[in-house]
């Protein structure tokens, strides 16, 4: 410990020592940064963030090197011999290139560690080649522990520095690793350099092709500069593209990918824009929900591609005939909306949805085909109908329901619309309900086939409504979607079941649903973390379950949603697997670590010949695809040994046992 003291404070001048660190941290921060755009670009474009995080890590930790060597006093003449100079140089960009490769392509796994302790092997190489070419008129003599400490010290430091970037998630992890990055490269130089003694020998005289010091002052300078403007620039320019990519994802975020047209959250955004603007003078405006009738049966007799083009052909025609100032969105799979600012009569708003009906029911063909496409509107009006977003949507909604039947323009009326009374009213009550806690979280557990032990638990959401008793998903889960109160819905269940679960002392997983529509959201993935964070779940033991529709409402757009969810290390279920859209191509594209066989197929085991066939190919897909596989609804032993029979290995249903409160499972998760 003496001689690490007095290497530093006597034998290395405090300026250089200064230097070197700056460089070090400077360099550091930068390595780490272009690690993690390596980590995280596409393959096409990680392989130039690589050669450049590289390039910058070893020219760092050569910098540092010779920045202290520059100021290291020896008390004898010395130069640097050119060739194992800039060998040391190549060497160290070489190993830390190879490292951080390791690491780019290491996921969560050890190989993380592992590049770490590359990097830094890199740099104790460099250090002895480079101290090799150190030429004096004398010998080196190194101390074999602090060469031993170097080496430690170094590769300690260097795995921990690549562990806290990739699993840590703590504000400032980043910087972090940068600064346990310095320590290694720091630890290298002076932990061995404190361990070296120089034997002077007369009989050894300078090489005159040596390089001087005025040189090396040279080339670090140079090689220092270069770091800090290459690293900078490259990453100010990054930096700048990933704005313009942000701009873009939010513009994307409230657009509708197929027709271009606004989506349901700029809708909700621009209503409540309205509301705010209009509600102290009390201004009236319309808000108009339109429905592309029979558009299912189009879709299914003709395919999606004809659906497509109607769907694109209303949002021209829409675009084409509304005036200047009309807001229109695509708010559902075949719903557009419509905002009509500064009503004066309603006649107007009428008139003008009909002449609207009318230039889209002109005959569009396509293939060969024409296609003639009608739509049915409905009305609410601000403040007569409401005075808050939920409540327009919620009147809106009802009085396209009954222009579905009158097949006529309808506006709102609370005398006539009373069939859809306790529905406006439960859309309504959402709010009121979720703060005063109507809503509790139910769990149903999911075993193993073969010993039937529990694995995990599924999150299922109720709500006991003070008036009306248990309100069933199935009918405040769609109203909770198009008033767009799932978001919240949603986030509060994931949020109030890992705080569940974490408290539990057997670690099971956790299954929570996630609505198409907080999937669509583009900050989903900072939810998950900002939970987990929160919470102190680990990410292993949650799993989010997709539905197929909301992969199929946006393809892209969830397909980058859950790979930033797995980046997390946060586990993904296709759920009701083979009542929508499921695909072979859906699920090699997608990361999903499961498959949920719906209880649709599960319900006709083992004599109905169909469900059975479907059961029984969904594990062999999920089998070759390397995905597991649970079944749900299981309600009988026959069932259940079929399953066993065609190597199913999980499963959950009525057979194992309904979903209870959490104050019920107690025993199970802490016994």
């Amino acid at each position: 410990m003496n001689n690490l003291v007095t290497c530093l404070a006597v034998e290395h001048s405090h300026s250089a020592i200064a230097a070197a660190l700056f460089v070090s941290l400077i360099g550091g921060a930068l390595t780490i940064s272009l690690t993690t755009r390596v980590r995280q670009a596409p393959r096409s474009q990680s392989w130039l963030w690589l050669l450049l995080a590289g390039l910058v890590g070893g020219m760092t930790a050569w910098c540092t090197h010779f920045i202290a060597m520059l100021g290291y006093d020896v008390g004898l003449p010395h130069n640097y011999d050119p060739l194992l100079t800039f060998l040391s140089l190549g060497s160290v960009i070489v190993t830390t290139t190879v490292g951080i490769f390791i690491i780019g392509n290491a996921g969560r796994s050890l190989l993380v560690e592992a590049g770490g302790a590359v990097v830094s092997l890199g740099v104790v190489l460099m250090h002895f080649i480079g101290m090799s070419g150190y030429d004096v008129p004398g010998y080196l003599v190194w101390s074999t522990p602090y060469i031993i400490a170097c080496l430690i010290s170094g590769m300690v430091f260097g795995m921990l520095a690549f562990s806290t970037l990739v699993r840590m998630r703590f504000r400032y992890h980043g910087l972090a690793a940068a600064l346990l990055l310095t320590v290694s490269i720091v630890c290298v130089h002076f932990v061995s350099i404190a361990g070296l003694t120089f034997v002077p020998d007369g009989s050894i005289i300078l090489p005159n092709s040596g390089l001087q010091t005025q040189t090396m002052v040279f080339f670090t300078i140079q090689g220092s500069g270069m770091v800090v403007v290459l690293g900078l620039s490259l990453l100010l320019l990054d930096i700048k593209n990933r704005e313009n990519v942000r701009s873009e994802v939010r513009r994307a975020s409230v657009h509708d990918a197929l027709t271009g047209l606004p989506n349901r959250t700029a809708m909700g955004e621009e209503l409540a824009r309205l509301i705010s603007e209009k509600g102290a003078g009390g201004i009236q405006f319309a808000l108009a929900f339109l429905d592309v009738r029979g558009f299912k049966g189009l879709n299914d007799v003709r395919g999606h591609a004809a659906g497509d083009f109607v769907l694109s052909s209303v949002a021209a025609r829409l675009r084409g005939s509304l005036p200047a100032g009309v807001f229109a969105a695509r708010t559902g799979n075949d719903e557009f909306a419509i905002l009509i600012p500064d009503l004066q009569h309603r006649g107007d708003v009428q008139r003008l949805l009909r002449r609207v009906i009318q230039e889209v029911a002109r005959p569009a063909s396509w293939s060969g085909q024409q296609f003639v496409v009608r739509l049915d509107a409905g009305i609410a009006v601000f403040p007569d109908d409401g005075q808050v977003s939920d409540e327009l949507v919620a009147r809106a909604d009802a009085a396209l329901l009954r222009a579905k039947r009158t097949r006529d323009v309808t506006f709102y009326d609370a005398g006539v619309d009373h069939g859809e009374r306790r529905l406006n009213a439960l859309a309504l009550d959402l709010r009121r309900a979720f703060e005063d806690g109507e809503f509790q979280l139910y769990y149903q557990q999911q075993h193993l086939t073969g010993d039937r032990s529990i694995f995990g638990f599924e999150v299922l959401l109720r709500w006991f409504h003070r008036d009306y008793g248990f309100i069933p998903p199935d009918e405040f889960i769609p109203l909770a979607e198009r008033t767009g109160f799932i978001h919240v819905l949603g986030e509060w269940v994931l949020r109030q079941a890992a705080a569940d679960a974490v408290t539990w002392k057997n670690p099971f997983q956790v299954g929570v649903n996630v609505a198409p529509e907080q999937l669509a959201d583009p900050n989903l993935a900072q939810i998950v973390g900002a939970v987990l964070k929160e919470t102190g779940l680990p990410p292993e033991r949650l799993e989010l379950e997709i539905t197929e529709s909301g992969i199929v409402d946006d393809f892209h757009r969830a397909l980058a949603s859950i790979e930033a969810v797995k980046a997390l290390g946060v586990k993904v279920a296709m759920d009701d697997f083979g009542t929508g859209y499921s695909s072979l191509t859906t699920l090699q594209q997608f990361p999903f670590d499961k498959i949920k066989i719906d209880r649709s197929f599960v319900a006709g085991l083992p004599h109905d010949e169909l469900s059975a066939a479907i059961c029984r190919s969904t594990v062999i897909i999920s089998k070759s695809l390397g995905i597991r596989v649970l079944a749900e609804g299981v309600e009988t032993e026959e069932q259940l040994a079929f399953l066993q029979r065609e190597g199913c290995p999980r499963a959950q249903g009525y057979y194992f046992g309904r979903p209870k409160p959490r104050s019920e499972i107690e025993d199970l998760v802490n016994g």
